[in-house]
Formats: structure tokens, C-alpha cells, sequence
């Protein structure tokens, strides 16, 4: 199986040169392994950047959205760029280490069943965000009616059937695209499995959806706010 790992980025000009890095230090030499780096709508020098760091004959390519449009709107475009049998998405912020996303895809490929998603389970956080991680995946548990557990933990992997059945016309463009494949996987008989990953601290530029409080709390009710809005769609549905 082929596995294509989307990364999205936006305005992380400075991370970019590391994560290439990284990179092509733990995928070496697989050939089972391609990387799209999603320059989402940056407004930065991102792309120069990526014009110096990556060539034709890489495994690492790019893919530019003229406009951001949601963080979600970059993976998707990121997905629908490629035709691998196995997809995951993971971040360009140097937070999280793009080997976990081998890990997770060694881990799904050993399995015989075929309905099964790998997510990251994040460890050393500090216990404050640890806090506000448990009481959003508690009322998201609650109000959906399903189990979920570090909804934002990357890497998310999973495979083509079910990103062509559950992803690819219905998810989200902004932040809660990560609760909607969750909760398409749960409630549609996947069972997800978890790797340990360790956050790491930002070395360059800001967190886009929850670096400080102030756009913790904007991320925060943003999430709350599709919680419900996606409850009553299901609703509506029955």
C-alpha cells in the first residue's frame, strides 16, 4: 500500500525548512511514502521557500490554495491531490514529528482488519491543556453520543475507502474537521487505534487554532459551536 501524508501550512515559512528536513530523514528511502505540503493560502514567503527546498524528482511535493480558506479547506485539497491507497494528515508546526505518521501507517497496515483508523494519543502535555483537551471531548462525547478521545491529536490516518465514503464530499472546511472524521469513523463501525506522540514546543511563528489563550478560547467556541450545529444536521437527517 501507498501512503500519501498531507501537510498543511500556513505562513510557517520558517518550519518549513525543518520539516522537509525531518522529513527525508525517517521516510529515507521507502518508496512506499509521498508528502504533500499544502501551502494553504500563506502570506508569507512560503512559497519561495518551498521552490528552494523541494525539487521534481523528490518524494515531497506542494500544492498551493491561492486563498485560505479553513484549515480543513488545505488538507482537503491536499487529499483530493492524491490517489494513494492509504492517506493521513499531520501539521507543519514542528510540534508533532512526521515520523509519527509512519508509525500510525505501519500500525494500520499490519492489520488484518480493514476498518481501522490510527490517530496520535498526545503525551507530556502540560496539565492545564490537558484539562481544556478532556472537558471539550467530554461534552463533544456527550452531545454526539459517541466516544471520542484527543480529537485534535495528530497524525489522523486511514484508508481511500473511507475518505471516498465518509470524507470527501462531506467534511468540514475549518478547524473541526479532525471531530468529523472521528465521529464518521466511530459510528460506522472503525475502530481507531492509537499511537503515543509528544508535543514538542513551536520554535517558529504562532499556533494557528489554540498557541495562546486568546486564540485557545476563539478555537474553543469555534469547536462548541460546530459540535452542536453538527448534532442538529444529524437531526435533521432522521
Amino acid at each position: 500500500m501507498k501512503l500519501a501524508i498531507i501537510i498543511p501550512s500556513y505562513n510557517e515559512s520558517q518550519n518549513i525548512p525543518l520539516i522537509v528536513s525531518r522529513l527525508r530523514e525517517t521516510i529515507g528511502q521507502r518508496s512506499d511514502v509521498e508528502v504533500i505540503l499544502v501551502d494553504n493560502g500563506s502570506t508569507d514567503n512560503s512559497q519561495q521557500v518551498l521552490a528552494a527546498e523541494l525539487n521534481e524528482k523528490d518524494f515531497i511535493r506542494s500544492i498551493h490554495v491561492p486563498v485560505n480558506q479553513g484549515y480543513g479547506y488545505g488538507i482537503l485539497s491536499g487529499l483530493a491531490a492524491s490517489d494513494a491507497d492509504v492517506l493521513a494528515w499531520t501539521h507543519a508546526d514542528m510540534q508533532t514529528d512526521p515520523y509519527d505518521v509512519i508509525k500510525a501507517f505501519d500500525l494500520l497496515s499490519a492489520q488484518a482488519d480493514a476498518k481501522i483508523i490510527v490517530k496520535g494519543k498526545r503525551q507530556n502535555r502540560k496539565k492545564l491543556e490537558e484539562f481544556f483537551t478532556f472537558g471539550m471531548q467530554l461534552v463533544a462525547s456527550m452531545v454526539l453520543g459517541v466516544h471520542l478521545s484527543d480529537v485534535n491529536a495528530q497524525p489522523k490516518v486511514f484508508t481511500r475507502p473511507f475518505y471516498e465514503t465518509f470524507v470527501k464530499e462531506r467534511a468540514p472546511h475549518d478547524f473541526s474537521l479532525d471531530l468529523f472524521l472521528l465521529y464518521q469513523a466511530v459510528t460506522n463501525g472503525y475502530k481507531i487505534l492509537e499511537v503515543p506522540v509528544f508535543f514538542a514546543e513551536r520554535r517558529f511563528g504562532e499556533a494557528k487554532g489554540g498557541g495562546n489563550w486568546k486564540t485557545r478560547i476563539k478555537l474553543i467556541r469555534r469547536t462548541f459551536a460546530y459540535i452542536f450545529e453538527f448534532r442538529d444536521s444529524l437531526r435533521k437527517q432522521d
